[in-house]
């Protein structure tokens, strides 16, 4: 998605203020854009680091299964990693519901199997062992079963705003 397509964006003809209606005033702020001329992403290694409020919007409301959040989890999936997000990676998986983890995986293997390491703070909490980076373990379906089968709790960040 591209910002000037985003219901996010202010600036964007696609903006949809009642998204916004559940939020308190104060946490408003940080989930509009007001990006202007992006198009797509910068391949400047710095912008990669930067998360939209697509994705903070991901990131807080994945808990609650809220519709954008459930359909964009994926793109940010994609920040996340190119960003080196690992934390807030985790983050996504523990709080998306079991479809949603699914789908994350899938793209995850596919499309990022290099970079599962980035799980490894979560795979310690089971005393499962770090995963190389150079290939992927015999005994996956071990990683796979625990980010499938954990999480699913509701997202305590919304409940702080």
């Amino acid at each position: 998605m591209t910002c000037n397509k985003c219901p996010l964006n202010i600036e964007s003809e696609s903006f949809r203020p009642t998204m916004y209606e559940a939020l308190p005033l104060h946490a408003k702020a940080v989930f509009v854009c007001r990006n202007v001329n992006r198009k797509s992403s910068c391949g400047d290694v710095s912008a990669a680091r930067q998360l939209c409020a697509r994705d903070l919007w991901v990131l807080a409301f994945i808990g609650c299964k809220e519709k954008f959040a459930v359909d964009k989890a994926v793109e940010t999936l994609d920040s996340l990693v190119a960003g080196g997000h690992s934390e807030l990676l985790c983050h996504l998986f523990e709080n998306a519901g079991y479809e949603t983890r699914r789908a994350l995986w899938l793209r995850m293997t596919s499309n990022y199997p290099r970079r599962l390491y980035m799980f490894d703070s979560m795979f310690e909490k089971e005393c499962l062992p770090t995963l190389n980076k150079a290939e992927l373990p015999e005994n996956i379906h071990i990683y796979r079963h625990y980010l499938l089968y954990t999480g699913g709790q509701e997202n305590s960040l919304l409940k702080d705003l």
